[in-house]
């Protein structure tokens, strides 16, 4: 809470709400707790490159490992299954689907 840490966007893999604080969690395993609310980051994130899927959850789209689109959840290429809240998944699904026709890799 004292310190200033610099991370690359890229290096997010989500971002996770905690009341009025977030906890933003890295490719590499570390995550750090921030005293700012995740519309705050909704609101400076591009969303092509991250998606809201959750009121407590903020996804970096390109680590999407899958969809289960039947259980409601998105896995991550670290395995962490994420939920996509009912109200949110047909905009997320679209937003994904726009984000993965602009990503360097396939998708199926």
């Amino acid at each position: 809470m004292n310190r200033f840490i610099s991370v690359f966007v890229t290096e997010i893999l989500y971002i996770r709400s905690d009341v009025n604080y977030c906890y933003v969690h890295l490719r590499d395993g570390r995550k750090f707790l921030i005293a700012k609310t995740l519309k705050e980051y909704n609101d400076q994130l591009d969303p092509l490159l991250f998606g809201r899927i959750h009121k407590s959850y903020l996804v970096n789209l390109s680590a999407i490992e899958s969809c289960n689109y039947t259980g409601h959840e998105i896995r991550l290429h670290n395995g962490i299954c994420l939920p996509i809240a009912r109200r949110k998944r047909k905009g997320f699904f679209q937003q994904y689907a726009q984000a993965v026709a602009l990503l360097p890799r396939l998708a199926s």
